[in-house]
């Protein structure tokens, strides 16, 4: 059995509530080993035997089904996040401001590159493409800045969801655990 990180899209915010008591009960009747949460902006740790993508659909089925809540989840392994931190465009801002540089892990293949988001991009803001992901660099933090998920999204034509530098690395020692 696998461990992985379960990112939902979307939840805690805009009125789209989701327990994260509710959250690890859900995962655990929809068969999922040993569910556990971090923080309360949907990440979800749990064991499987199913490929990443299936994990995604049952996952997203459950929540819908308990819920009524249509939330994507993006499905990681150890490995996988481990990649991403390796390939980590901002080694610097990793270190000096965590909080400001977030990992947009993505549901698929996005249809452009990240240079379609240059002219949405506020001062000093970058994006770069990783490994199922974007690398999003925010140095006046990600609250007040125009390039916002849901612009991200329509540009690239694929969904995601952010995860600040400090949550994928809390998140990828869990899993090394």
């Amino acid at each position: 059995m696998r461990r992985f990180a379960g990112l939902l899209r979307a939840v805690n915010v805009g009125g789209r509530k989701l327990l994260m008591a509710d959250l690890k009960r859900i995962a655990a009747e929809a068969g999922f080993d040993s569910p556990a949460t971090l923080l309360a902006s949907g990440n979800l740790l749990f064991g499987s035997r199913l490929a990443p993508d299936e994990a995604e659909a049952a996952l997203e089925a459950a929540i819908a089904k308990d819920q009524g809540l249509k939330a994507d989840v993006m499905v990681r392994d150890h490995a996988q996040l481990q990649a991403v931190i390796a390939a980590n465009p901002f080694p610097q801002q990793a270190k000096d401001e965590p909080n400001r540089l977030m990992a947009m892990f993505l549901t698929g293949t996005p249809q452009a590159g990240p240079e379609t988001l240059e002219n949405a991009c506020g001062a000093g803001e970058q994006v770069r493409a990783g490994p199922g992901c974007l690398y999003v660099w925010f140095p006046g933090g990600a609250g007040t800045s125009t390039l916002s998920n849901t612009l991200i999204e329509r540009r690239l034509k694929v969904r995601g969801t952010m995860r600040n530098w400090n949550t994928v690395g809390k998140l990828e020692a869990l899993l090394a655990g």
